[in-house]
């Protein structure tokens, strides 16, 4: 009987430790990277939000979290493989956070309250004051999920982090709360310790194309300077509460299988892609959300692409520009929907002059509404020698109005299949012109030593711009799909 009753109460006692780290189990940990700013050579102020999930319980009334470089972390939980606490520990003080006693303190180092709504950051750290606390962000928590888990963003969160801006780096995080009260000594409830995560990278960027139908491009660069990192990512349309990633936003895109390796340094561009996921029809006036997973790390890097795009008064189902000889341009387009449309407005741009009007072509739209195929014509008197662009102005009967993509075409005796200018470049900005055929390309951008820079996937236009090169040598390689046909045009980026 005597060992009948130690068997249940061994075992009630693992119900209970394991209650115990159940309250701390946090998952779907991701940073989001909103601004960056270079104190000195070695330190870089990081602006972020944080989204985790964590249990909804009583267990977990302040919660803390410390995190240091990976180099720096030390270990005062004495963490297991499970990342749990082995033994038992107070709260820790400055001593206990720093390696070895003698390293640096937690560069993020911050506590909020749990049991109030929304969660509210605190402005000590009681178990000992001498110890900084990163204040002056908010807080939100969703309601609990079927899991009994809730969602936590701290939004606006501001670290010092000891490296250079723009170096990738990673660090050790612990996470640990307790039931007591603010003004307790925060005795430990529950630990979760020794998690390890990549803080500010890859760098996750995007592009929403507003012509129907809409597309999106996700842009992934590794700036893990000694690290190749294998990626995959999920697209997300952004619903309320606007601006949080959450169980709400319904899948616009899976790219979960992509498994794309990225150089240190590189960058991997999506090119446009059209919403495939399960919404139906997706919210084409949404904000994005990009998530993306790094192989063998637990947290994602997302980014949020706003969505300037709005419902437009003309749907267009193509738009071309092309020389017709000497003195002449041809532009053509086709609608295949037009609500209070009034007209189209030409616009063009020699060189790197100013947009300027040249013509206006009325709607042919009764009342300017319209869900037939039209198709529209103009003839430009144009016998520049330099690059000429077009847009559409299209203006609603309310003279409400937005651009067509740009179309470009060559100088009067221009020669050549690419043409890139400026080149050289002093500004890290150039324009490439692509022969007038049609057809899809592949691009991409390689530096002097063959590692590439940038790519390009699917471009169906003949126009294409590339900013934010640094001064180098650069070959540019373009393969029409159909043909298998490659050009390679050497480019040069100066220092102003």
């Amino acid at each position: 009987m005597k060992k009948i009753l130690l068997s249940l109460i061994l075992i009630a006692s693992f119900g209970f430790y394991a209650r115990l780290n159940a309250q701390c189990t946090v998952s779907n940990v991701g940073f989001q990277i909103t601004n960056t700013t270079s104190v000195d050579a070695s330190h870089c102020s990081v602006t972020f939000n944080l989204t985790f999930k964590i249990a909804n319980n009583n267990g977990n009334k302040l919660v803390v979290i410390q995190a240091w470089l990976d180099a720096d972390y030390p270990n005062f939980w004495n963490c297991n493989s499970s990342n749990q606490e082995v033994g038992s520990h107070n709260a820790p003080k400055a001593a206990d956070l720093r390696k070895n006693g003698t390293g640096p303190l937690p560069f993020i180092n911050l506590a909020f309250q749990n049991d109030v709504t929304p969660p509210a950051a605190l402005s000590s750290y009681r178990p000992d004051n001498s110890v900084p606390v990163i204040t002056g962000y908010t807080g939100t928590r969703s309601a609990v999920d079927a899991d009994g888990f809730a969602t936590i963003t701290l939004t606006g969160v501001t670290a010092v982090v000891p490296a250079a801006c723009g170096t990738g780096v990673s660090i050790r995080a612990d996470l640990w709360s307790t039931n007591s009260g603010v003004s307790s000594s925060w005795p430990p409830q529950c630990v979760n310790c020794n998690n390890l995560y990549a803080f500010n990278y890859p760098q996750v960027s995007g592009i929403l194309n507003c012509l129907n139908p809409r597309s999106y491009q996700a842009i992934i660069q590794n700036i893990n300077t000694s690290q190749t990192i294998v990626v995959s990512y999920k697209a997300y349309l952004d619903y309320a509460p606007l601006g949080t990633f959450g169980p709400e936003d319904p899948l616009a895109d899976d790219k979960s299988s992509l498994n794309q390796s990225i150089a240190p340094g590189g960058t991997y561009s999506s090119g446009f892609l059209p919403y495939t996921g399960n919404t139906a029809p997706p919210d084409i006036n949404k904000n994005m959300w990009i998530i993306v997973t790094t192989a063998g790390l637990p947290n994602t890097q997302n980014a949020i692409i706003t969505n300037g795009c709005s419902p437009l008064p003309v749907r267009l189902t193509y738009f071309n520009a092309k020389r017709s000889n000497a003195s002449n341009v041809g532009l053509t387009w086709q609608t295949a929907q037009e609500l209070n449309s009034a007209g189209f407005e030409i616009q063009r741009q020699i060189g790197n002059g100013a947009w300027q009007a040249v013509g206006f072509v009325p709607t042919q739209a009764p009342n300017g509404n319209s869900s037939l195929a039209l198709t529209y014509s103009f003839n430009d008197n144009n016998n520049a020698r330099a690059i000429t662009q077009y847009r559409l102005k299209e203006v609603d009967i309310d003279a409400n109005s937005k651009f067509s993509e740009i179309r470009a075409v060559r100088g009067e005796g221009q020669a050549g299949k690419i043409i890139v200018y400026p080149n050289p470049s002093f500004d890290g900005k150039i324009k490439v012109v692509f022969e007038d055929v049609n057809g899809t390309r592949d691009v991409s951008l390689t530096d002097i030593s063959g590692r590439l820079i940038k790519q390009w996937t699917g471009i169906a236009n003949n126009n294409l711009e590339i900013d934010n090169m640094t001064p180098g040598y650069y070959s540019l390689r373009v393969i029409i799909r159909e043909t298998g046909e490659q050009s390679i045009e050497k480019i040069v980026v100066n220092k102003r």
